[in-house]
């Protein structure tokens, strides 16, 4: 629960931590401000006392008047205290002590040290409102200051120019300490406001950084996901291709199935650097750069892959592709790379065209395979989660497009189009 404070009080504690960060700070400020003000409110009359037996004209004795007048110093430093919740209610409080000894004894030049005091709670308000307010309480203290001195001029002088007079003369030297104070509060507290927005402003730079620092870790580990699975399906798949055909081989010709065995440890081996390597990238990633994304540029060695791993692949291009458009090339290649997994897993042995077409406007990749043989059995188990979604998400991404199903010959085609200029 905060504690109450006058409204329209800024209570961020930046404003006032620096004269009551604690009790002990707090009471030596009243202390300084104390000591400082009776030292010059009391130099008349002790040195008068000094001086030896004077006309006193007061009622009260000049060492009464001596612990009275050391006493409103501490009660008018005291009041500043009050800045620290009731800024305003302390500017008063403080123009109070002064205008009551103002009234009780005819000692105006007496009290001049007062108005420092004054300034200093005028200062400590300003720092806590509005420019407008604080101006608006500086009005209220020299109207206040100066109706006092005029007041107290009629009454001792009995005349109204005289007084007049005199508070023209006063008028400096009470307004000109709290004017001053007032306007060096008001630039305080801009300064405080700077700082704190450039404090704001680093912070949220700040975490604007992390963010952009999370998000490219994100999409590294995406990237390395994708690559676990591209290298998963593509060379699993390739696995049960060749482990098939040594099955079918292996009663009539033994020495060629056991060369498919050799030729299934082979990619084994090769599966298993692979998916080495992009473990490694996932340590590493914040420590050494990703290798370079495979694109349609690559599209060739995919179809030598497969080719080699017994599938019937043709693979046609036109066009060139090596000025594609970076996610433009690297999306066709992922789908084309799904696409041919696919065909492997759910038509194994049936022929396969791939064609590439790379126009002035968009991209056409097109994946067909012919009926699976009727003997042929669909390899299960090789679809690690992307699948077909996850191709036509990163195709309508780039607002393209993806048509997968019966082909007119009674196969499966794949077929991906995509803007050549799909962000702009």
């Amino acid at each position: 629960m905060k504690p109450p404070r006058e409204p329209g009080v800024d209570f961020d504690a930046s404003a006032t931590q620096t004269f009551f960060r604690t009790r002990r700070a707090s009471a030596i400020l009243v202390a300084i401000v104390s000591v400082s003000t009776t030292v010059q409110v009391l130099a008349t009359p002790i040195t008068a006392m000094i001086a030896g037996p004077v006309d006193w004209p007061f009622d009260v004795s000049i060492s009464v008047l001596c612990v009275i007048l050391a006493l409103a110093c501490v009660a008018q430093a005291s009041a500043v205290l009050l800045s620290e919740r009731w800024p305003r209610t302390a500017v008063f409080a403080t123009v109070a002590v002064y205008l009551l000894l103002l009234g009780a004894f005819d000692i105006p030049n007496w009290l001049i040290g007062m108005y420092l005091v004054v300034a200093l709670a005028q200062f400590l308000l300003a720092r806590r409102v509005s420019a407008g307010s604080a101006v608006v309480c500086l009005l209220g203290v020299v109207i206040a200051g100066m109706g006092g001195l005029f007041t107290w001029a009629v009454f001792y002088s009995g005349d109204v120019s005289t007084a007049l007079s005199f508070m023209a003369n006063e008028f400096f030297r009470f307004s000109a300490p709290a004017l001053g104070a007032t306007a060096l509060g008001i630039w305080w507290r801009a300064q405080v406001r700077q700082v704190t927005l450039a404090r704001e402003q680093a912070e949220l730079a700040r975490q604007e950084h992390d963010a952009r620092v999370n998000d490219a870790r994100e999409r590294e580990r995406a990237r390395i996901a994708q690559e676990l699975h591209d290298v998963a399906g593509q060379h699993l798949a390739g696995l049960v291709t060749l482990a098939d055909a040594a099955i079918s081989l292996a009663p009539a010709r033994p020495d060629e199935a056991i060369r498919l065995v050799g030729e299934v440890r082979n990619e084994g081996r090769f599966a298993a650097a692979s998916l080495a390597g992009a473990l490694s990238d996932l340590h590493a990633e914040a420590a050494a750069p990703a290798e370079t994304t495979r694109d349609l540029r690559r599209a060739g060695e995919l179809v030598q892959f497969w080719s080699q791993r017994g599938m019937p692949v043709s693979f046609e291009q036109s066009g060139g592709v090596s000025d594609l458009p970076a996610v433009v090339s690297t999306t066709a290649y992922r789908a084309l790379q799904e696409a041919l997994t696919n065909a492997a897993k759910h038509a194994p042995g049936a022929p396969v065209s791939v064609s590439v077409t790379a126009a002035e406007e968009e991209l056409l990749v097109r994946v067909v395979n012919r009926a699976p043989n009727s003997d042929s059995t669909p390899v299960p188990g090789l679809d690690l989660g992307w699948g077909l979604r996850g191709m036509r998400e990163r195709v309508e991404l780039l607002r393209g497009t993806l048509f997968a199903g019966p082909s007119p010959t009674g196969g499966w085609e794949v077929r991906i189009t995509i803007p050549i200029d799909p962000i702009t």
